[in-house]
């Protein structure tokens, strides 16, 4: 690796050299040689290097979920591989030709500058002081001092500390747009004086009425004006179960038609449907990072202008060796370093546990949460319901309604079916598959079994085929929709036989899951684009604060934004394509694996795991890392408190500060890494020490 290292180095100055060349051929292969050592150089700090900063759990997880490296850690590996060769060079200097102490130099210059420029900007432009300014002028003050080795060394523990920084980030690659890009038609049928004709969907206008039949997408927003239909909302609501749509009812782009044909009045097309602007939102998001420094950096920046000033003071009163010794004294920097390091320890227990925290300034805001917001379908519930209750009529059984109802839904694949499907397998009912099938326009399917037709769906689809409805099922349907479930209606030869009642089917670990959260203090709501009765239900059935009902992407994170406007640190658990913005808007976002690719790439954590049993173990991480953060920053103060006094009281120099520098490095980076270090030696003793640690906290 050395060789392509020392490519990259005189790479670079080459490259600075031949910008204003007129040999475009000569300049494309250099840059050619470059580019190819660049590769080759990454490359090998992922399989090779990326590994020692976390346990093989992280690391399969970063790869599945993370993808490659982004343009800051690429710059963060070049600079970092730049310092060591640049050492080397200083040190080959001070031992055997002088004149590389020079070239030294000059590259740490060059190593540095972007840092240097960084803490300007943030000087002039936010009016505030960074850490990095002291490592900045650090190095110049050891330069012009002759400290060439000394100095080097520095700045490869600086950029050692990025390159940790790095690693506790993880940034998603995929386009977020695409999910909710609209795949537009050329052609489109709309109605004109009764008939329908093809016309270019470029053509389309504002109030044309547009024709469409089963099988295709919405390619606009409008409202019906003739026709019934079931229609698949889940990319823009996440609910799995069709909805109807008749007269007046709005339909939305990006939609599919299941069965049935509607006459659909054009309201808005293009950019301005609801799925083009949602697409919209999250490209500008696409590059999204939370707005959070880590506590070590804050509290690396708010030590540095004491750092400058008791410098200036040592300077004016016991002269330049004072001066330099506070300069490099390392009084806040401990913390530059092993903070991250301290985040590093809990982001690869918390992997070990099944959870991937790919950006680790999450696992610091969690400890301030205080409100956790679930969406429903798919996480709470599972898209799939489950048959709550059979109820037959006119003498049939329940298990001939079950029957007739597998034997329709046979090789169907939507979640009803397969709740139907499972049912009638929980009971060993034997069917065979019907003659032959198909989807009425309405909402439901009609098929022909053993010289019979079997008829099920909604009651509107019953009445749409003039099948009277028995007062009694009519009873339960309303009880029904008051607790959140649904009926769907069976009928054989024109006669109603049942129904059957599906409800949401719970994820096995929820209830156990909110008793813990609300022990912990957290204030719980629900957040659905389902309807207001079974999202209430579900509330009141899992004892849940609050819940928002029949709620569209782009409002889902105007709900998120409302808690924040009140005060509230908000943490949003979501799994779906419709969840992507209020994931992004919230302060820590969860999904879990499995979820919809847009999920996973908009949630800084993701529970590997699939339970939601781990969002109760991410508290109890969360909490040690906070403590374990506590003792690191109390370590961080001793030895540049005590340096700082020393070269005031006993004139302490150079010497000195690198002594209390590296015990003060030694100490904070010790407390940093022995979680990890005990998760490595006892892999289940660190999970039982949090549990112990929020247990008598509690207590």
């Amino acid at each position: 690796m050395f060789p392509l290292i020392a490519i990259l180095l005189v790479g670079g100055g080459v490259l600075g050299g031949l910008k204003a060349a007129k040999n475009p051929k000569l300049r494309k292969k250099v840059a050619g040689i470059f580019k190819k050592a660049d590769n080759r150089y990454q490359r090998f700090l992922q399989r090779h290097v990326d590994p020692l900063f976390g346990t093989k759990q992280r690391s399969q997880q970063m790869q599945e979920f993370s993808g490659d490296y982004n343009a800051q850690e690429v710059d963060v590996n070049r600079r970092l591989g730049l310092s060591v060769v640049n050492t080397g060079l200083a040190v080959l200097g001070a031992v055997f030709y002088p004149p590389l102490l020079l070239v030294s130099a000059v590259g740490l210059l060059y190593i540095v500058g972007p840092i240097m420029y960084e803490s300007l900007f943030t000087l002039i432009r936010e009016k505030r002081l960074k850490y990095s300014i002291i490592a900045n002028l650090s190095t110049f003050v050891g330069l012009l001092g002759g400290f060439y080795v000394i100095s080097s060394l520095m700045i490869v523990l600086v950029f050692l500390a990025f390159k940790v920084a790095a690693r506790t980030e993880a940034y998603s690659q995929a386009a977020l747009m695409d999910a909710f890009s609209l795949q537009k038609p050329v052609l489109v049928w709309v109605l004109v004086d009764r008939f329908e004709m093809e016309i270019a969907f470029s053509e389309l206008q504002i109030g044309d009425v547009v024709v469409l039949s089963a099988g295709q997408t919405v390619p606009i927003d409008g409202y019906v004006v003739e026709g019934m239909a079931s229609i698949d909302q889940h990319i823009l609501t996440g609910e799995s179960q069709p909805v109807e749509k008749t007269v007046n009812d709005k339909v939305l782009a990006n939609t599919l038609v299941l069965t049935g044909k509607l006459h659909v009045q054009v309201e808005q097309t293009g950019t301005d449907t609801a799925a083009a602007q949602i697409g919209t939102i999250l490209n500008n998001a696409a590059n999204y990072r939370l707005d959070h420094e880590a506590r070590s950096e804050q509290l690396a920046d708010k030590l540095t202008l004491p750092a400058l000033v008791a410098s200036g003071l040592a300077l004016v009163t016991v002269g330049s060796s004072g001066a330099v010794a506070i300069m490099n004294s390392g009084f806040g920097s401990t913390m530059f370093f092993s903070g991250p390091l301290s985040m590093l320890s809990y982001l690869n227990i918390a992997s070990h546990n099944g959870i991937l925290v790919k950006d680790g300034r999450s696992l610091e805001v969690l400890h301030t949460i205080d409100t956790v917001v679930f969406d429903k379908t798919g996480t709470l519930t599972l898209e799939q319901p489950e048959v709550s209750h059979i109820y037959s009529s006119a003498g049939w059984t329940e298990a001939q309604v079950l029957h007739y109802a597998a034997t329709a839904e046979h090789r169907q694949t939507h979640p009803i079916a397969k709740a139907i499907l499972a049912a009638a397998e929980q009971q060993d009912l034997v069917y065979t598959p019907p003659d032959a099938a198909d989807y009425e326009i309405g909402f439901g399917i009609r098929v022909h079994y053993q010289g019979q037709t079997v008829q099920v769906g909604s009651s509107r689809f019953m009445l749409q085929a003039q099948i009277e409805i028995p007062a009694d099922i009519l009873v339960q349907q309303e009880q029904c929709q008051q607790i959140g479930s649904s009926l769907v209606m069976v009928a054989v030869d024109g006669q109603l036989i049942g129904a059957v009642a599906l409800h949401a089917q719970l994820r096995p670990e929820t209830a156990t899951l909110i008793k813990q959260l609300h022990q912990r203090g957290l204030k719980l709501y629900i957040l659905s684009g389902d309807h207001h009765q079974p999202t209430q239900h579900l509330a009141q059935r899992l004892n849940i604060d609050e819940f928002f009902a029949e709620v569209l992407p782009e409002g889902k994170a105007d709900m998120i934004k409302q808690l924040q406007q009140q005060g509230r640190k908000v943490c949003f658990v979501g799994d779906g394509i419709n969840d992507a913005i209020a994931l992004q808007q919230a302060d820590v976002s969860v999904s879990l694996r499995g979820a919809t690719t847009v999920a996973t790439d908009s949630a800084q954590i993701v529970l590997v795991s699939q339970s939601l049993q781990q969002l109760d173990q991410l508290f109890e991480i969360a909490n040690g890392f906070n403590q374990n953060l506590n003792r690191t920053m109390l370590l961080s103060y001793i030895p540049g408190s005590v340096l700082i006094g020393g070269v005031f009281l006993f004139h302490f120099g150079m010497p000195a500060a690198l002594l209390m520098y590296g015990s003060g490095l030694t100490t904070t980076m010790a407390n940093a890494l022995a979680p990890m270090l005990q998760l490595q030696k006892d892999p289940s003793k660190r999970m039982v020490s949090l549990r112990e640690t929020h247990h008598n906290k509690q207590n």
